[in-house]
């Protein structure tokens, strides 16, 4: 249940406009209390989301706000991103953006590279619509039990097409090692993902259409 509405939180973020966009030349103290202050008033409009401060640019700066792949809270997303003030040098993002076919991450002990990993699509037969679908991912040192690279891959994933296509689309994925030759077992290189998503959705626009 929201304590504040979006209007109320959009409300405190104009007061604080100023020092949000100068933010890297603030004392560190009061850089971390307002920081702080931005966590505890976006949980208290909504707990199930966060938010990414870019850098400064000619242009001002972006702040990305994610529901961190947690379907549930995707209209508090969508809802405080689109009920957004006149604001001079922001821009208002919903969701991690999509980067594309060439991506490297790091998390914990893992640093993948998309053009490393292959992928298989896998049919839903639970879905009737074929709304979602499935991935075989093979990579080098595959351990299927480790999950942090299981975390690792799909972090990956994320960043190639986007928070809001990966947990609306992707309804699971497996991992498995490497061949000498995947290309001969069906596996397509992981960079060209974004194309079979691009394929993958207007298959589904087309299937509405008859």
């Amino acid at each position: 249940m929201k304590k504040i509405t979006v209007n109320q939180f959009w409300d405190w973020f104009q007061t604080k406009s100023e020092y949000l966009m100068d933010v890297d030349n603030l004392p560190q103290k009061e850089k971390d209390e307002l920081l702080e202050e931005f966590d505890s008033v976006l949980a208290t409009y909504s707990e199930g989301i966060s938010y990414e401060l870019g850098e400064l640019t000619t242009n001002g700066r972006k702040i990305i706000f994610s529901a961190e792949g947690d379907e549930e809270y995707f209209e508090d997303v969508i809802e405080i991103c689109t009920n957004i003030p006149i604001l001079d040098f922001w821009d208002i993002i919903a969701f991690k953006q999509p980067q594309g076919g060439k991506v490297r991450i790091k998390f914990e002990d893992y640093t993948l590279n998309s053009k490393d990993l292959w992928f298989m699509p896998l049919e839903n037969q639970d879905n009737e619509f074929n709304e979602k679908f499935g991935l075989k991912i093979a990579l080098k040192d595959c351990k299927e039990e480790d999950e942090d690279q299981l975390i690792a891959v799909y972090t990956l994933i994320e960043a190639m097409i986007g928070e809001y296509n990966c947990t609306t689309l992707l309804e699971y994925f497996e991992l498995c090692p490497l061949s000498q030759k995947p290309e001969d077992e069906g596996f397509i290189s992981l960079t060209q993902l974004p194309e079979f998503i691009e394929w993958f959705l207007n298959n589904i626009e087309d299937s509405e259409e008859e």
